[in-house]
């Protein structure tokens, strides 16, 4: 697992383990359930149906949140998606890897073993067997990143949509984004609202991936965030 703030150069694609600073860790607060929804999004000329499950907690991915809009927003506007290879992380209900799909793209979408069933009922939904699968990824998992990594490296581009609400989370997460990128080709892309804890993780990210422009406020209080990986010395 990598360490955040301070991570060594890189001697290899990554460094030995290394103890994690204690971070605060993210509450989950308990919240009101609501029956199950579909959610119509319009890509390209084409309903996406995106079925969502009732929520136990603030921090549930079985349903669509505004940072997921956005970067399905941002993805329509990409120029170049037809048959590039896209990994979504933390897909909940895999708008970000559908909306590539749909574009034209090979999307695997990752997220803990209990979400697949939605994941894999949406991708059905929406007939996109032949440009979409769901894997299980949890993230830091050696085993889990090598099976997704299996599906389609190697990858173009990376997705996640508020995927950096929990700092305690950050090691993780960027050690799944080194080994599932390649130097010098790998761009990801990051939508996320505005939460004051993102300079810890992108500090961290630096060591490994270029920015590519200045993040970019798409929607209010809502970043996307560009990083391509740094091509080996």
């Amino acid at each position: 697992m990598l360490a955040i703030p301070c991570l060594p150069a890189l001697a290899f694609l990554l460094p030995p383990p290394l103890p994690s600073p204690s971070y605060p860790r993210a509450r989950t607060y308990m919240v009101a359930t609501s029956p199950p929804a579909t959610e119509q999004l319009a890509v390209r000329g084409v309903s996406l149906q995106l079925r969502q499950e009732a929520m136990a907690t603030i921090d549930s991915g079985a349903t669509v949140w505004d940072a997921g809009r956005a970067l399905s927003q941002l993805l329509q506007r990409a120029p170049a998606l037809e048959g590039r290879r896209v990994l979504e992380l933390g897909s909940g209900t895999g708008i970000g890897g559908l909306t590539a799909a749909a574009c034209g793209a090979h999307a695997v979408l990752t997220d803990r073993a209990a979400m697949l069933p939605l994941l894999r009922a949406n991708i059905r939904a929406n007939r996109l067997e032949g440009r979409a699968t769901a894997a299980a990824l949890e993230w830091g998992d050696a085993a889990d990143i090598a099976r997704a990594a299996r599906l389609a490296s190697p990858f173009d581009l990376l997705l996640g949509s508020d995927v950096l609400y929990a700092p305690e989370a950050f090691p993780d997460l960027l050690e799944t984004l080194v080994r599932l990128s390649t130097p010098g080709r790998t761009e990801v892309l990051l939508v996320h609202p505005l939460r004051y804890t993102e300079s810890i993780f992108f500090d961290a990210a630096f060591e490994y991936f270029d920015e590519l422009g200045r993040p970019e406020e798409v929607e209010h209080a809502i970043w996307a965030t560009r990083l391509r990986r740094r091509a080996a010395q």
